[in-house]
C-alpha cells in the first residue's frame, strides 16, 4: 500500500463525553496509518477534553486543543490553521469512518488533476441503518452540476450537499489564493457555504459510491420539537446563510444566479410558514426583514407545494 498521501482529520467536539471515543477509534483502526486528527475542543462543559487528551498521550498522530466556546465554525477553523496533510477530511465527533475509508479514498488522488472525492454514507438513526448512494446522474456529474445542486435543492442529500463530512479535498487546492474558511457569523448552513466556495477552487471532483461514513442522526427532544419560536428563529439562520450563499453567487459565480433566487424564495417560504404556525411570534423584527424580502420577490417554480405555498403566503400578506 502507498502511504505517501498524509490525511488530516478535522474534529470539533463540544459536549460529546458519550460518543467521542467512537469517533477517535474509528480513526485510529483505520487501515491506512498515514494520518493525523485534530480535535478541537470548543469549550466543552463534561469529560469531551479529558478524554481526547487520554487518546492524545497514546497515539502522537493525535494533536488536541482546546478554545472558550465560540461554535463549530470557529473550531474548524481553528484545526484548518493547523493541517499539515496532502488529504482534509471532517468528521463530527458523534459520527464515525468506516474501517477501509482512508485506504479506499487516498488512492484516488493518485490523479494530479483529482481535487475532491464526494463519497456516499450511512444514516443511523434509533439503531436502524439508511445506505445512502448516489444515482448514475450524480456520479456522472461535473463540478458545475454539482455545485448547482448542492447550492439548491429539494433534497439537501442530492449530490452528497453542503455536508463537510462526506468529502475528502486535497489541501494544495484548498490554499491556493487564500484558505476557505468557514463563516463564524452564521450559525446554520456554515458547512454549505463553506463547500460552495471550496467547490470554486477544485478542477476535478469524483463521486466514490460505498458508504465509508456512519452519520449519526442524535434523538430529537420533544420540547425542543415543541417550541415553533425556537424553530422560526432556526429558519432564520438558515435564511440568513441563504443571503450570504446569494450574494457570494452573484459575485463569484454567476452562471449560478438562478439558483441562488431559488434558494432565498425557498428560505422566505419555510421560514414565513413556521411563523404561521406560531401564536405569537417573539421576533417581530425578524419577521416584517423576511416578510418584506418575500413580498418583494417575484415566483419561480420550485415544485408543486412550494407554489401553493407561495400563493397561498401572498393572499395572506398582501
Amino acid at each position: 500500500m502507498n502511504t505517501s498521501f498524509k490525511v488530516t482529520i478535522v474534529m470539533p467536539a463540544y459536549n460529546s463525553e458519550s460518543a467521542i471515543k467512537y469517533a477517535i477509534k474509528s480513526v485510529i483502526n483505520q487501515d491506512y496509518p498515514n494520518w493525523e486528527l485534530i480535535i478541537v475542543d470548543d469549550g466543552s462543559k463534561d469529560k469531551t477534553y479529558k478524554i481526547c487528551k487520554k487518546y492524545a498521550i497514546k497515539d502522537s498522530r493525535i494533536r488536541v486543543f482546546h478554545y472558550s466556546n465560540n461554535g463549530p465554525s470557529y473550531a474548524r477553523n481553528k484545526a484548518l490553521d493547523k493541517v499539515t496533510g496532502d488529504l482534509l477530511i471532517f468528521l463530527d465527533s458523534d459520527d464515525t469512518l468506516v474501517q477501509h475509508a482512508l485506504s479506499t479514498l487516498v488512492p484516488y488522488f493518485k490523479d494530479d488533476n483529482l481535487d475532491l472525492c464526494i463519497y456516499a454514507w450511512n444514516k443511523i438513526q434509533n439503531q436502524s441503518i439508511e445506505v445512502h448512494k448516489f444515482s448514475n446522474k450524480e456520479i456522472r456529474a461535473s463540478k458545475e452540476q454539482a455545485f448547482r445542486n448542492i447550492g439548491y435543492s429539494l433534497n439537501w442529500e442530492a449530490y452528497g450537499g453542503g455536508y463537510p463530512w462526506n468529502k475528502i479535498w486535497r489541501v494544495s487546492t484548498l490554499k491556493k489564493s487564500g484558505t476557505v474558511y468557514f463563516n463564524e457569523q452564521v450559525k446554520l448552513l456554515e458547512d454549505r457555504l463553506y463547500t460552495l466556495e471550496a467547490l470554486d477552487k477544485v478542477k476535478k471532483i469524483k463521486y466514490v459510491n460505498i458508504p465509508l461514513y456512519n452519520y449519526v442522526i442524535q434523538k430529537e427532544s420533544t420540547s425542543h420539537s415543541a417550541n415553533m419560536n425556537l424553530m422560526l428563529n432556526m429558519n432564520f439562520e438558515v435564511y440568513r446563510a441563504m443571503k450570504l450563499e446569494y450574494k457570494y453567487i452573484v459575485k463569484y459565480h454567476s452562471s449560478a444566479i438562478d439558483i441562488a433566487k431559488k434558494t432565498l424564495l425557498q428560505g422566505q417560504i419555510n421560514y414565513l410558514v413556521t411563523a404561521k404556525k406560531c401564536t405569537l411570534i417573539n421576533n417581530k423584527v425578524q419577521f416584517l426583514s423576511v416578510k418584506n424580502d418575500f413580498m418583494r420577490n417575484k415566483f419561480q417554480f420550485l415544485n408543486f407545494k412550494y407554489s401553493v405555498k407561495y400563493f397561498l403566503l401572498k393572499f395572506i400578506y398582501c
